[in-house]
């Protein structure tokens, strides 16, 4: 599993589940925030290995993505909303889980309390 990678998927009682971490959701819309750094030029002469070729995305991409792979899914279960500190990444969060929710999905929230996970209630 990529360590970027923030959406887990599993089966639970017949439902697909799949479990959304806050912290690398964070992690990738900051990444997806920075400026790339200068692209070396293809016709530029280069000694040693050639340049690193990434495809950066866009934060819009990243969250049609997520709405992309929440499709076919029954319940999202949200982990560490602690990091969930920008108004701007909660309000972009929310509007995904409310068209979850319109098209018929549950949204659960998981709340860590001193090293135990337990599940808060489902929010319809």
């Amino acid at each position: 599993m990529n360590r970027r990678e923030f959406l887990l998927f599993k089966k639970v009682r017949g439902q697909r589940v799949a479990e959304l971490s806050c912290e690398r959701l964070f992690m990738r819309v900051v990444d997806s925030q920075l400026t790339p750094g200068s692209a070396a030029d293809a016709d530029s002469p280069w000694v040693g290995e050639p340049p690193r070729v990434v495809h950066e995305i866009t934060t819009d991409e990243l969250f049609a993505d997520l709405e992309r792979q929440l499709r076919g899914v029954d319940v999202v279960r949200v982990v560490d909303a602690a990091w969930l500190t920008s108004a701007d990444l909660r309000r972009r969060l929310n509007s995904v889980l409310d068209g979850f929710r319109a098209g018929g999905g549950h949204v659960a929230e998981q709340i860590t309390v001193n090293a135990e996970t337990t599940e808060a209630a489902e929010k319809k």
